[in-house]
């Protein structure tokens, strides 16, 4: 099961990354809901209904990832080394919040290294 889950991450990533109009190494800032990406991608779940499953997810290593407004999957690392970007993101499950980070690019995927996570102000 943990194997199929790495493998749905990896192909996930290399779909989904297309689409942003950032160039790589460029700062940039993010909004949109922290999700765990196999249950989004398989079955479309996301939201408060979903946060626990998501939670239980992300601690067995599921990748988070960030849901924009616009429908577009944000895949996200630390900016840190050897630091993983569930543990930054967990406790904002299920909400939306704004990140700040750098693009880094490499193969045609994308991936937003996150330096700043903030809740995202009510509009």
């Amino acid at each position: 099961m943990r194997k199929n889950s790495i493998i749905v991450g990896i192909l996930a990533m290399s779909v989904l990354s297309a689409g942003f109009g950032f160039a790589a190494n460029e700062t940039v800032t993010v909004t949109g809901e922290v999700i765990d990406s196999a249950c989004y991608i398989k079955m479309g779940a996301k939201g408060t209904d979903h946060a626990k499953c998501a939670l239980g997810c992300a601690k067995a290593g599921i990748p988070l990832a960030l849901l924009t407004d616009d429908g577009m999957v944000v895949w996200v690392a630390s900016d840190k080394d050897m630091e993983s970007a569930n543990g930054v993101l967990e406790p904002y499950v299920a909400k939306r919040v704004t990140v700040e980070g750098t693009w880094f690019e490499k193969g045609g995927t994308k991936l937003l290294a996150i330096s700043k996570v903030t809740p995202a102000s009510s509009e």
